[in-house]
């Protein structure tokens, strides 16, 4: 069977039974989603508050994970979020199957049926199955109508800073190859799983098989899903911008219930675009895995058209999620106050952390321009990012091994710009004449002698700059000995990974990345008197999301972009907003 001929019939197939496809996904997937959502939630907080820590952060894992308790209920969490993921794809793949051989399930035959797979394959193997799930296919953008692995993704400081070296970017664009090649030849694991009684070793071996010659037509199946669903989300984009543009001219006054009925009814589309691709899919999958095929016999009308109680539950959604998106649009539109702040100063047209970088962000009008600072070999403070040279300068030496002297002497190169590593009182010292603010975040390379923390403090107060600035680190020992010993520094707290309740301890703010951030972290630090700082935010959609949502300060390496994003938030109109509400929506 060739991808073209499971396409065609997969299309035949939707077509036909498209109301049948709908109302078992939409069900299955709400259900799975209320009662999985909110029991992952109850065993994470479980595992958290069995091992004493508030939220599961890159500092706190390890004492997770001595707690047997706490190992126990997150593994029984990972049982639960896969379990989930497999009663999801049941939604598709058995559907896909039984209308195959003429049959419609019922909802809960298909919930069951998910459920006896988790079961048999509970075991070792399970994570193999996980990995996939969580790992694997979110990453390369295959979830199969699975709402659990929505979310997951690759942190985007990863990709940037692999992309500032030439070795960097090729190991990021292999990486993103092996990934894209993994996921089109285990694309049929989760049919293989759900139809035939492998085991996952066994069905990760057959998907491999079965997709040797076919890998090029499901990589072009998969181009062009995407490129219809883009020129149809563009076009829909397009129409509920203009409708809300046309009402702010003719009659303002009904602008956002016009707006809030564009937003809820492309939803509402997406919805059911989402489920109907989903659906397509799946049948095709089910049809190159050789499970069965849908018989022309089987292809006759199984629902009947939508009653009333449908339409009047269409009906009643449309007018409650209108009401709420005209609120939240409306909402929107106040005046930004988040703070831009220049990651390593503004590397346009200069060496990140170096005095010309600072006078870039400066002339840019950045809030406030952030640095790294090391200690050198003889006490000194530099600053630099990382801790050894090979990456900024081509020189294979830590900088731990080096004096103040030697580092400052160092040329370091970045995008065809040269520039030299300056102590962080030179750097401290043009900041006070040019009036901008710093960050300094103290980095460590593990053999620091003396009271980093405190000189740092005192180059801060000898240019007149501790009152505006702030200092932030990763260790938390290390912020809360900062704010003991001199509570006048604004200090905070630096973390890459955050899931659970925010915790900022004696922290005047937090620094996040932005994956880790959510409106209700937002709300608990706000609540708690601490302000959310989100790094490296470079996509102008998520700059202006942010700003929206009342964010305090976003780092980033693109400082005149966010500049410009905050002037746009701070003058935008109901149209801008929906348009940004719809191009988050569909991720796009």
């Amino acid at each position: 069977m060739t991808v073209r001929d499971a396409v065609a019939i997969a299309a035949r197939s939707v077509a036909t039974h498209w109301r049948t496809w709908l109302r078992a996904a939409v069900v299955l997937q709400a259900l799975v989603a209320l009662l999985a959502g909110p029991l992952i939630a109850l065993l994470l907080r479980g595992a958290l508050a069995a091992a004493g820590v508030a939220a599961l952060t890159e500092a706190s894992v390890g004492q997770v994970v001595r707690h047997p308790l706490a190992v126990l209920l997150l593994l029984l969490l990972a049982v639960v979020a896969t379990t989930a993921v497999l009663v999801q794809h049941a939604a598709f793949v058995l559907l896909a199957r039984d209308l195959a051989d003429g049959r419609v399930p019922r909802i809960r035959d298909l919930a069951r049926e998910g459920l006896a797979t988790a079961r048999r394959l509970a075991g070792p193997q399970l994570a193999l199955v996980a990995a996939n799930a969580f790992v694997l296919a979110p990453l390369g953008g295959f979830v199969l109508g699975a709402s659990v692995t929505r979310g997951i993704e690759l942190p985007p400081f990863i990709a940037s800073e692999l992309q500032k070296t030439p070795l960097g970017t090729a190991a990021w664009l292999a990486g993103l190859t092996a990934v894209l090649v993994l996921n089109l030849r285990y694309v049929l694991l989760p049919t293989l799983l759900l139809t035939t009684g492998m085991q996952p070793a066994a069905a990760f071996a057959a998907s491999w098989r079965l997709t040797r010659r076919r890998s090029i037509g499901l990589a072009t199946l998969g181009l062009g899903l995407w490129l219809g669903g883009t020129a149809i989300t563009a076009g829909m984009v397009a129409l509920a911008v203009a409708a809300t543009r046309l009402s702010d001219s003719v009659w303002p006054t009904a602008s956002p219930a016009v707006a809030g009925v564009a937003l809820t009814v492309t939803q509402l589309l997406t919805v059911v675009g989402a489920g109907l691709v989903a659906a397509f899919v799946s049948v095709v999958l089910l049809t190159i895995a050789g499970s069965s095929h849908p018989a022309a016999s089987a292809l006759a009308s199984s629902a009947a058209r939508p009653g009333w109680r449908a339409t009047a539950a269409a009906l009643v959604v449309l007018l409650v999620g209108s009401t709420v998106n005209a609120v939240s649009l409306v909402a929107a539109g106040t005046e930004p106050t988040t703070a831009i702040v220049a990651h390593r100063g503004a590397t346009y047209g200069a060496v990140e952390n170096t005095l010309e970088s600072l006078e870039a962000a400066a002339a840019l009008g950045a809030d406030v321009v952030e640095l790294d600072v090391l200690q050198a070999a003889d006490g000194g403070l530099v600053v630099v990012h990382d801790t050894n040279l090979r990456r900024i300068a081509g020189v294979n030496r830590e900088v731990a091994d080096m004096t103040t002297p030697e580092l400052t002497a160092t040329t370091v190169r970045q995008g065809g710009r040269t520039g030299t590593i300056p102590t962080f009182d030179a750097f401290a010292a043009r900041a006070a004449e040019l009036d901008v603010p710093l960050l300094v975040e103290l980095k460590a390379h593990g053999r620091e002698r003396g009271d980093v923390a405190g000189d740092v403090v005192a180059v801060l107060a000898r240019h007149g700059l501790v009152e505006d600035s702030l200092v932030q680190a990763f260790d938390r020992e290390t912020v809360a000995d900062l704010e003991a010993r001199f509570p006048e520094v604004t200090t905070g707290w630096v973390v890459a990974f955050s899931r659970g309740r925010l915790d900022p301890g004696p922290a005047d703010f937090v620094t996040m990345e932005q994956t880790s951030w959510s409106p209700a972290v937002l709300r608990e630090a706000h609540v708690a008197g601490v302000e959310v700082y989100l790094w490296t935010v470079t996509d102008p959609l998520r700059m202006r999301a942010f700003m929206r949502e009342g964010v305090d300060g976003l780092i980033t390496g693109y400082p005149a972009m966010a500049l410009e994003q905050r002037d746009v938030v701070a003058s935008d109109g109901l149209a801008d907003r929906l348009e940004d509400a719809l191009r988050s929506l569909i991720d796009w």
